[in-house]
């Protein structure tokens, strides 16, 4: 019985079509989720399972949570590391790594 269920399947793999790969974009994300997505607005968007999903591949924090460490520590991620924080607390400056990219629109201004 088993034999047989090993050749059967072997026979279907070998039988399947080879699909052909396409040319792919430099830059491009793909991601294949079940349902469609609602917003991609990092902001609003807090409801939406799969549109949070995407959002994570696309927008990634500077800083994280190292959870192994004890006592857990921030861990620089975009960022080269910890902030640089003003003598009066009220300014923090991160410093972003090289080769890492942002929309250039009038909200960031500096």
């Amino acid at each position: 019985m088993r034999r047989r269920t090993l050749l059967a399947a072997s026979g279907l793999a070998a039988s399947s079509p080879a699909w052909p790969r396409g040319e792919r974009a430099a830059k491009t994300l793909r991601i294949t989720i079940p349902a469609a997505e609602t917003s991609f607005d990092a902001v609003q968007n807090n409801t939406d399972l799969y549109s949070n999903t995407v959002c994570a591949h696309i927008f990634e924090a500077p800083l994280a949570f190292d959870y192994l460490a004890r006592p857990v520590q921030l861990v620089a991620k975009t960022a080269l590391a910890l902030p640089e924080i003003s003598a009066d607390y009220r300014t923090l400056i991160f410093r972003i790594r090289p080769g890492i990219y942002f929309a250039d629109d009038p909200a960031f201004k500096g």
